[in-house]
């Protein structure tokens, strides 16, 4: 199933308990970048696994850019059936302070996709 029919089939709470445990399985496994749903940083036993096995970094970026971005809304729970950009400005709001506890946040606003690229292999090469 994907995300948004297991959402529908199952509901949100069953999509987290699922997110939660490949989070476990993985954070056993190195080398890797892993980018989770913007939802999977709610869940702080998540982050801790994670956060001991690696860095967290936030690829901060506005609702408004992130709306710009979005190719099929359609696709996301969250965000169907309603205005793509409030649905996206409450949820930022709601998690903002949580994205900000991520080791380190780069801007995707201010920096070109080489230059982010090129920041998350720092960041990774430095974790031992």
């Amino acid at each position: 199933m994907d995300v948004r029919e297991i959402f529908r089939v199952k509901g949100e709470d069953h999509f987290r308990a699922m997110e939660f445990a490949l989070t476990q399985e993985l954070s056993a496994t190195g080398g890797m970048v892993l980018s989770p749903g913007g939802g999977w940083i709610a869940q702080e036993t998540s982050v801790e696994l994670l956060r001991s096995a690696g860095r967290i970094i936030y690829l901060r970026a506005s609702p408004e850019a992130v709306a710009k971005r979005l190719r099929r809304v359609e696709t996301r729970p969250l965000l169907a059936g309603r205005d793509p950009l409030v649905a996206l400005r409450e949820l930022y709001q709601k998690r903002r302070a949580l994205y900000e506890t991520a080791d380190v946040v780069l801007d995707t606003e201010r920096l070109a996709r080489q230059q982010l690229i090129a920041k998350v292999v720092e960041v990774a090469s430095t974790i031992k």
